[in-house]
């Protein structure tokens, strides 16, 4: 009993005496590690992706691990531009420049993910319709142009996102690459 009646007044004091704790909204790498940190990671995605050495088994989860960087990149991306518009002191130019970073590298991680699910369905959407195959070489040009876009546009955004978007393109055009021209 005693421990309970001690516990009660501690929360009651800690109540009376409470302190605004703020926690950081978000985490910047500013610091000249940052590039050393990218190019690690764009090293990792070569290796997970291109080195065929590595048995077949940990080489599929090596893909999903990039293909999950990558999707947590883009909502990186997201939320950086979100923040970039409530921002006051990032310049209008710069903040169109982050959403157009943004749009680029969803549409160049989107135009796989539709086209594989078009190729899953297309027999049974093409006994109904005549529906044309997708080109996966004009696919791979559109991917590879939307992250060179993607790319530039990130390097030219404000701070804050800059990392995730030019490194988010870049991660891009590797699994686009790498994924074999007979799956797409």
């Amino acid at each position: 009993m005693a421990t309970s009646r001690q516990l009660g007044s501690f929360l009651r004091n800690l109540a009376k005496h409470e302190l605004a704790l703020t926690l950081p909204t978000e985490v910047t790498v500013r610091s000249k590690a940052a590039p050393l940190f990218a190019v690690l990671i764009v090293a990792f995605v070569y290796v997970s992706l291109f080195c065929h050495r590595i048995p077949l088994p940990i080489q599929s989860t090596l893909f999903f691990g990039v293909l999950l960087l990558e999707i947590t990149l883009i909502a990186a991306g997201w939320w950086y531009c979100i923040k970039n518009q409530r921002a006051n002191g990032v310049a209008n130019w710069r903040k169109r420049i982050a959403l157009i970073a943004v749009v680029a590298n969803t549409t160049a991680f989107a135009i796989p993910v539709v086209s594989l699910v078009y190729m899953i369905f297309y027999p049974a959407i093409g006994l109904r319709m005549r529906l044309p195959m997708i080109d996966g070489e004009k696919m791979v040009v559109a991917c590879l142009v939307f992250s060179l876009c993607g790319f530039i546009a990130g390097i030219l955004a404000p701070a804050r996102s800059r990392f995730a978007t030019a490194l988010g393109s870049l991660i891009i055009a590797l699994l686009v690459l790498a994924i074999p021209m007979g799956i797409l």
